[in-house]
């Protein structure tokens, strides 16, 4: 009673706004559910079963409260218990989560033009996205489709070809600064060496400039960038979407004005960028997009937020799987010690360290570095499809305005599709040299990972980040072993490899540290 008595008038007005809307959305949830209920008894008389929903949910915030610190390994629990499609009701948002790669065959790739769109996000698209423009969340447009055949052009493998040298020389300078940290500190962290570097390769192949990405301020500039952007461009960024009557949270959490300076930032550094980059005397794909620009018909804005996109894209989610590889091989010494043998072999043959044209002669290597794309996927979930009218798949129903996303931790942990999933077993994939870009875009029957997405949203750099992956884990292991740290008791600290952090897209290792031990000559 006192309380109520010392509420000023505003707070009484935002308190019976606030209950006028929870009221207003009981109601029409009420409305809502009786219409869908008559909507599925006819589906289910029409043979199509239901999208089944795991049991763990609460009134209006639905499924959102329930999903964990570790949200892949809850979604991967309740595929278990429910079957490859289960339905998940976040606030007002229906999500519908694939583990079964066949079904999401059939719905990201057959169905393509009507499950291929993105769910409204007024940050994403509206304002980074620039009204919809780039490759990654804007829709399926014309201008979408001719931003990502020119982003396919630029990234192609001949074109990839002509970076690899630099991509080598990047991996040398990390594998020397992780050498050093290590002699001189006893262990070293290596996620923001290793970020910096595929940061500072992608910098080279979009601007064509060489910069050293542990010196030059240009890296550190474009990461915190890309941070603050990652901070906007999250599904919770955006909380009006899943929970109307809290919009005002959004907007006080993130106001419109810092979001738009966040933005301002990012167009004048890639805009500087892009002009220094045209005026080089060398090449480079912000060269090569402009000469494509004219018929391609894009404007400097188009080509703005691809690079950005491809820059961001690109960086992180390479970084992230090389994390998972140095943390993986330091737990698995009889793995790494096969690649060490391997890579040796080709150099004591060849004199030389070898370059992704030579992956056919390192079987073993290539099948390991698969492996871990399918054990630690650099993402659990991708970037979220939008379903833009009703779909019919392998005797479900899923209707419009539904958020479908694949569940790609539970896939590749999927015991029906690969053998004892849970153990890291290279072996899996030995005598496999197809390339990644070939496996990913070959028959639903020979694919063998999902990490870069589906259908008309695969990920246009599968064939960079493989070189990438490639050239620098080879520098790495003909170099030195990896090791665990050792704390103060002399007793080695492994790496927790069952932990994670969901950072936006990207599902990273905890941090931790490891030891980069310096090959001998007779070693």
């Amino acid at each position: 009673m006192f309380v109520m008595n010392t509420l000023d008038d505003k707070t009484l007005l935002t308190a019976g706004a606030i209950g006028l809307g929870i009221a207003a959305s009981f109601v029409f949830s009420l409305y809502n559910n009786t219409l869908q209920k008559q909507k599925k008894d006819s589906l289910l008389r029409g043979g199509l079963r239901e999208v089944p929903v795991p049991s763990e949910g609460y009134p209006y915030i639905g499924h959102a409260a329930s999903l964990g610190s570790l949200p892949a390994i809850t979604i991967k629990n309740w595929h278990e218990k429910l079957g490859p499609l289960i339905c998940l009701h976040m606030g007002i948002q229906r999500w519908v989560f694939i583990s079964d790669p066949n079904i999401a065959h059939q719905i990201f790739v057959r169905n393509g033009i009507k499950t291929s769109e993105r769910q409204k996000h007024r940050f994403a698209q509206d304002i980074y996205g620039k009204g919809g423009r780039g490759i990654v969340f804007n829709q399926t447009s014309k201008k979408w489709k001719t931003t990502r055949s020119m982003a396919l052009t630029i990234l192609s493998p001949k074109y990839t070809e002509q970076f690899e040298g630099s991509i080598e020389n990047v991996a040398k300078k990390t594998l020397r600064a992780l050498i050093e940290i290590t002699n001189t500190e006893g262990s070293v962290a290596p996620k923001e060496h290793i970020r910096r570097a595929t940061y500072g390769t992608m910098f080279k192949a979009i601007f064509g400039e060489s910069i050293d990405p542990f010196k030059n301020n240009i890296i550190t500039q474009t990461l915190e960038m890309t941070d603050k952007g990652v901070t906007y461009i999250r599904p919770e960024a955006d909380i009006g979407s899943f929970f109307p009557i809290f919009a005002w949270i959004s907007t006080f959490m993130h106001p419109m004005k810092v979001v738009e300076e966040v933005t301002l930032w990012r167009d004048t550094y890639y805009k500087n960028l892009i002009d220094e980059a045209i005026a080089a005397d060398c090449n480079s794909l912000v060269k090569h997009a402009y000469s494509l620009k004219e018929e391609s018909g894009l404007d400097d804005t188009d080509i703005l937020v691809m690079i950005s996109d491809l820059m961001s894209a690109g960086g992180d989610t390479t970084s992230v799987s090389l994390h998972w590889l140095l943390a993986i091989l330091s737990r698995y010494p009889d793995v790494q010690k096969k690649m060490g043998e391997e890579i040796d072999t080709f150099i004591s043959k060849n004199n030389r360290t070898p370059l992704y044209s030579d992956r056919d002669e390192l079987p073993y290597t290539v099948a390991t570095l698969r492996e871990n794309l399918r054990f630690r996927s650099p993402t659990t979930f991708g970037i979220p499809h939008y379903t833009s009218t009703d779909v019919e798949a392998c005797g479900y129903f899923i209707p419009a305005d539904t958020v479908l996303i694949s569940s790609m931790h539970a896939m590749h942990m999927n015991p029906d599709v690969y053998d004892e999933p849970e153990k890291f077993k290279p072996e899996r994939f030995l005598g496999d040299s197809r390339t990644w870009s070939a496996s990913n875009n070959g028959s639903i029957e020979e694919r063998d990972n999902y990490s870069f997405g589906w259908g008309r949203r695969v990920c246009p750099g599968i064939h960079f980040a493989e070189v990438e992956i490639f050239d620098t884990a080879v520098n790495i292991l003909a170099a030195c072993t990896i090791e665990p740290a050792i704390d103060s008791k002399g007793q080695p600290e492994y790496v927790n490899l069952d932990s994670g952090l969901e950072k936006g897209v990207v599902f990273a290792p905890e941090d931790y540290k490891v030891r980069f031990i310096q090959k001998t000559k007779n070693s």
